[in-house]
């Protein structure tokens, strides 16, 4: 895992960002997500993942937040972490850090990940299933190669687009409880 230096200036701008708004702009709750998200990985010292502009929702009649404007917070989000990352860099070289341990995941617990299931979310609040899907996958791309799991305390699961089925929330929130509790062997 790699540590981003954030300062508390940067979760400022990013959590008191002014974005203007605009017919066919972006779903405000969408993007709003995605900062809380970012702000909280900011706060724990994680890398902020590309934020997903063509996974957000548009408003065709309604308002929502500028293409323009979101795309170039995104961006400044993405070349801060650049440079922050690109500094750490050199000193990480110097600092002499000890390898950690290779973690070791059991197949049982591969298989576990890798066979869980989630009931479609009809008439409930319900979580994207190819969102759900794709960290499911990174969890396992993880722990193949014994790594350490994502944070689990800081996922967030944008809710299914119209028209389109997702998995049940309480079913995905209850698997990502049990997720954090696993634990590997250390080698």
């Amino acid at each position: 895992m790699i540590s981003v230096p954030w300062t508390q200036d940067h979760v400022t701008t990013v959590r008191k960002a002014r974005l203007s708004k605009q017919r066919g702009g972006y779903q405000c709750d969408d993007v709003d997500r995605y900062l809380e998200h970012a702000v909280a990985l900011m706060r724990a010292g994680r890398e902020v993942p590309a934020a997903p502009v063509t996974g957000l929702r548009r408003s065709t009649w309604r308002e929502g937040y500028s293409t323009d404007a979101v795309e170039a917070l995104f961006s400044h989000i993405a070349g801060w972490q650049a440079d922050l990352l690109a500094d750490t860099g050199s000193q990480a070289t110097t600092t002499g850090v000890l390898a950690p341990k290779r973690m070791y995941w059991t197949p049982q617990q591969l298989d576990w990940v890798r066979e869980s299931n989630f009931r479609p979310a009809r008439g409930k609040r319900g979580y994207a299933e190819d969102e759900v899907d794709s960290f499911l996958d990174t969890v396992l791309i993880a722990m193949t190669k014994g790594e350490e799991l994502p944070d689990i305390d800081t996922v967030r699961f944008f809710p299914p687009r119209v028209g389109r089925t997702g998995y049940e929330a309480l079913a995905v929130d209850k698997f990502l409880d049990d997720l954090k509790r696993l634990r590997p062997i250390l080698r």
